[in-house]
């Protein structure tokens, strides 16, 4: 499949909704097909039935794939996919918004949804059965990444002013980076997380990896013009997501052992061990689908 005139704007799980803007500016890109001719990809188009707008962000190591779509009178619900036909998932508590974020390889999925007083709330999918998680009363939880022995991470607050957090095995370390507002994206089984953090400025955007120890390194792609999210790891910690350049376009990126490697798609939201990954990306007609993409 080819895909023409891609443009990114406010895709990852609609951020702009949800997080205030955060980390994701209202940037709009476009990327050629003489770009993806350039690079060899296989990419697999995300639209669950029904949908108006989607967007994928994470994977297993089987290859399901989670991410969520909003209907036609514009209801957000997340979706599992397993390779032939998606699972809607809606959390019945919802206030028309439920997004799944995250599944590790036992099929436990994670995610959040709003109830009708504005606040989020982190949720669990175990063998069917949906249960709700906050880390503080009356303060929004997020829950985007689960790792295969529990490990979750996420974020925590109201009104932009949003802490990372890490659960491992009950424990919650919350934390930011340098005071400044912070997203903790995802987890491998080293207990190695990914995120991103805003400058004072509201401008500037970095990613940082946190180890185990709890020590954060910043993560800036070189020449940008200081926009760079880290999304996801996988267990051989290859790390996805996405920096903005000078002509203002988004490339996706993989960060291995220091090394960077650009993508002519906007974000890599999410990657496996296999070097699959997933995001999500907005066509010049204003239509927004889910990918899943296998480098060959």
């Amino acid at each position: 499949m080819k895909l023409n005139n891609l443009s990114t704007g406010n895709h990852l799980f609609s951020q702009a909704k949800r997080v205030a803007a955060l980390l994701l500016l209202p940037f709009l890109v476009t990327l050629t097909l003489p770009q993806a001719q350039g690079q060899k990809l296989a990419i697999q188009r995300l639209n669950p039935p029904g949908s108006a707008y989607a967007f994928a962000f994470g994977l297993n190591n089987g290859g399901k794939v989670v991410g969520s779509f909003t209907d036609s009178v514009g209801a957000y619900h997340g979706f599992i996919y397993d390779g032939a036909k998606y699972k809607i998932v809606t959390f019945p508590k919802s206030a028309s918004f439920t997004q799944t974020n995250g599944i590790n390889d036992s099929n436990v999925v994670v995610g959040d949804y709003t109830t009708a007083d504005g606040l989020n709330h982190g949720f669990f999918l175990r063998a069917g059965k949906l249960t709700s998680y906050d880390v503080t009363k009356g303060v929004s939880t997020r829950i985007y990444a689960i790792n295969d022995a529990g490990t979750f991470v996420g974020s925590v607050g109201n009104d932009g002013a949003n802490q990372g957090y890490l659960n491992r095995g009950g424990k919650v370390t919350v934390f930011t980076v340098n005071g400044n507002p912070t997203e903790d994206y995802g987890v491998n089984k080293s207990d190695v997380s990914v995120g991103s953090f805003l400058d004072p400025d509201l401008i500037h955007t970095h990613g940082f990896v946190r180890d185990a120890s709890g020590k954060i390194t910043q993560v800036d792609y070189p020449g940008g013009i200081g926009i760079t999210v880290c999304l996801g790891i996988n267990d051989l910690g290859v790390i996805g997501g996405y920096y903005v350049d000078t002509s203002n376009v988004a490339h996706g990126f993989t960060l291995t052992k220091g090394t960077f490697r650009r993508f002519w798609v906007p974000d890599v939201a999410g990657i496996n061990n296999a070097g699959v990954f997933v995001g999500g990306y907005t066509t010049k007609a204003n239509k927004n689908y889910g990918f899943l993409t296998t480098p060959r």
